[in-house]
């Protein structure tokens, strides 16, 4: 549902062209194409081949003609685009009889067909899915190559955004210019091309745009997103209720389990009435209201152990884990206060920033937000 959506969304944008990488094919060779057809863009990379043939699975490079504004001396100009990915020795899928796919240096794929897409394009742009370093040399070694946009598609790895104001050893090679503009449609890259008569690209000016609050939501792509919100809630609010809605799995008696935050007011009252005015306190009111309160991917958050043995299950079953409760952060308390050692339930900051993280959090500073939800003696004391 996402990936429709996404689909959905490039298309009411207008894209023209994407690069294909590997997680197009995550979910198989025959999604993927039912899902190409779906695009009304074109798909493009030079190194994700057959491994029989060592031919591309889609069209390695392609051509858009651009309409220059009035008053320019060329009416149209031809943008050459070619698609490039990090090589990975493990990647292998199958494709239709037993086909598969594989992927090969994307530098080599490169120097192999430019020289064809030279002959018919005046702008070379490389969308590129590699790291840094190796996007750094693609100039080096292919010539013509005017832009190099992309992203570090490495797993694990934070999404890298280029800054206009780098140094120009880092992001300029000869006539190409490089621009990485992050990940989830966060910020938005904008290179503006300035052609001389002949047709040719005499500047760009680059610019790294930060989408924030301040900037209102397109219509069109906020009702897509609200709509594939709700389905993929409704999806996992499906399953989870499959899964006998009112039966919480009895952990071992030996280890210690979530108990609620209501069982730790017995004891802290004081911190118990600070947190309970906080916005902790009512996180999953959140997912409620974005109708997101099945959502896998939001509850460990907004909620006291999800996925834990023992921890948040659903509403039904576990209603007294609903929030981001005392366990959330201090650690189930079964054991507590009776067998528990010394120092239980101690955390820094570095606890914060498992939830709040640059992604969901962006607004995120902790000598910002600590003070909200200090209730600790030791604090409580200094102020």
């Amino acid at each position: 549902m996402q990936t429709d959506a996404l689909i959905e969304g490039m298309n009411a944008l207008g894209y023209k062209v994407a690069n294909l990488s590997l997680r197009e094919l995550s979910h198989g060779y025959d999604v993927f194409v039912e899902r190409q057809k779906k695009a009304r863009f074109e798909f493009v990379s030079a190194n994700v081949v057959w491994q029989d043939s060592g031919e591309p699975i889609v069209a390695p490079t392609t051509v858009v003609k651009a309409t220059l504004r009035d008053g320019a001396r060329s009416k149209t100009v031809r943008l050459g685009f070619i698609g490039l990915t990090r090589n990975d020795p493990a990647f292998l899928k199958e494709g239709p009889k037993g086909r598969r796919i594989v992927t090969v240096d994307p530098l080599s794929a490169a120097e192999k067909q430019l020289p064809a897409l030279r002959q018919k394009a005046d702008v070379i742009v490389a969308l590129v899915a590699l790291d840094l370093q190796q996007a750094r040399q693609l100039p080096k070694r292919v010539k013509d190559i005017g832009l190099i946009l992309g992203a570090d598609s490495t797993p694990g790895r934070t999404a890298m955004m280029t800054r206009t104001d780098d140094f120009p050893e880092d992001t300029e090679f000869g006539r190409a210019h490089l621009l990485y503009a992050g990940d989830q449609g966060k910020v938005l890259g904008e290179i503006r091309l300035v052609f001389d008569a002949k047709g040719a690209a005499s500047s760009n000016q680059r610019s790294i745009i930060q989408l924030t609050r301040e900037w209102p939501d397109d219509p069109k792509l906020a009702e897509v997103m609200e709509t594939v919100k709700v389905a993929i809630n409704q999806y996992n609010k499906e399953q989870t209720l499959a899964m006998s809605p009112f039966a919480a799995p009895t952990p071992p008696p030996a280890e210690a389990t979530y108990t609620g935050s209501d069982r730790c007011a017995l004891c802290h009252e004081q911190a118990f009435t600070v947190w309970a005015k906080s916005s902790h306190a009512h996180a999953f009111q959140t997912l409620l209201s974005a109708h997101q309160e099945y959502n896998p991917k939001c509850l460990p958050c907004h909620t006291i152990g999800f996925g834990q043995r023992g921890g948040y299950l659903n509403p039904q079953a576990t209603s007294n884990l609903i929030n981001v409760g005392c366990e959330a952060c201090h650690g189930p308390s079964s054991r507590h206060p009776e067998q528990i050692e010394a120092g239980f339930g101690r955390i820094d900051v570095s606890s914060c920033v498992t939830c709040h993280t640059r992604e969901n959090s962006p607004d995120y500073v902790p000598a910002e937000y600590i003070p909200k939800v200090i209730h600790w003696k030791e604090a409580q004391t200094k102020r």
